[in-house]
Order: structure tokens, then C-alpha cells, then sequence
């Protein structure tokens, strides 16, 4: 998702409202508040990585970390790109 995605959604949206993040198939209770928004000033990196059925998941770390383990140049693809942190510590 893109800034200006989150941008675009939030223009109806209470402006006293909080924010909270729910991780997928959680619990409603287990909902966290988001605390901080971090611009992160360095590139991040992103990699594809492919199963042998061809599903696909995205890996993101600072580009300083170096490629993740189980990594295939054969078949995943990697670009770098800016990102926001979100996080529910303060």
C-alpha cells in the first residue's frame, strides 16, 4: 500500500478517530494502537519471493541487512523503495 492510498482512504474518516492495527486472523481484543508514524529516511528493500506453485510473498528490511535467508536469484526479485513505519510501541 502507498501513502497516498492510505491518504485517499482516510478523507472521510473521524480526525479524532484512533488508529489501531489488527494482524490478520486475530482476535478483535488483540487490536493495537498505533503510537508512532517513522519516515524512514533510508531505502528499504523489498523481495519477491516465489513458491514452486508460483504464490508469491513480500519480505521488506533495511537495505543495510543485507538479501534474507532462503532466497532464490533464480526466481524472487528484489528493488529497493522508501517506506513509513508504523508501530504500536511508543
Amino acid at each position: 500500500m502507498k501513502v497516498r492510498d492510505i491518504l485517499h482512504r482516510l478523507q472521510e474518516a473521524d480526525p479524532d478517530a484512533v488508529v489501531v492495527y489488527l494482524a490478520p486472523y486475530a482476535d478483535p481484543t488483540d487490536a493495537e494502537e498505533i503510537c508512532d508514524v517513522v519516515l524512514e529516511p533510508d531505502l528499504w528493500v523489498c523481495e519477491r519471493h516465489r513458491s514452486a506453485d508460483g504464490a508469491a510473498s513480500d519480505v521488506h528490511h533495511p537495505a543495510t541487512g543485507g538479501l534474507s535467508m532462503g532466497r532464490d536469484q533464480n526466481k524472487d526479485e528484489r528493488w529497493s523503495e522508501r517506506v513509513v513505519i508504523l508501530t504500536s510501541a511508543s
